[in-house]
């Protein structure tokens, strides 16, 4: 399973989990905040996409400067799920 993350098309967290949460088919229900983000990316059993699946984080140069902070902690996320041995695995370009 693949999921695309494009940053070049993200100006405000909304955007992110417009893009994000479709994806791995989230339920209605799920938050739209880092820590609901976590809670189904690190923990599971949530989103009906679970791992093994691959994240490719495309154009993360060219989020804009007020998304910063807010891409760090979503890539912070991500690599907690690959560090958790959930089956992710990140590719960033």
């Amino acid at each position: 399973m693949e999921i695309l993350v494009d940053w070049k098309k993200i100006e405000k967290e909304e955007d992110f989990y417009n893009m994000f949460l479709p994806q791995v088919k989230a339920p209605e229900w799920h938050g739209r905040n880092l820590d609901a983000l976590a809670d189904s990316v690190v923990t599971g059993d949530i989103n009906s996409i679970e791992p093994p699946y691959t994240i490719h984080s495309i154009n993360t140069g060219t989020a804009p400067e007020h998304m910063a902070e807010f891409q760090l902690k979503v890539l912070a996320i991500f690599n907690e799920g690959v560090a958790e041995n959930r089956g992710i695995k990140i590719v960033s370009e």
